[in-house]
């Protein structure tokens, strides 16, 4: 069985039409999504603020996603 997520109700903005935009989404728990982006905002990637909220991901119980556009130019 695939997965899919109907872009229409992705409830973050999605506007990756620019090619310098790197388009990060991350999921798990939501303790791993927190430890992930903690890590990345250590490491000197992206500060924490700059990630989306982290929220459930539709139709799977325990998972969370965070979303994170970053440009890479």
């Amino acid at each position: 069985m695939e997965a899919k997520l109907a872009m229409t109700s992705f409830p973050f903005e999605f506007d990756n039409s620019d090619p310098r935009i790197l388009t990060i989404l991350v999921i798990g728990t939501e303790e791993k999504v927190r430890g992930y982006i903690q890590w990345q905002h250590q490491k000197g990637f992206a500060e924490v603020g700059a990630w989306s909220e982290i929220i459930p991901v539709p139709n799977c119980p325990g998972k969370y996603m965070s979303l994170l556009n970053k440009n890479i130019s």
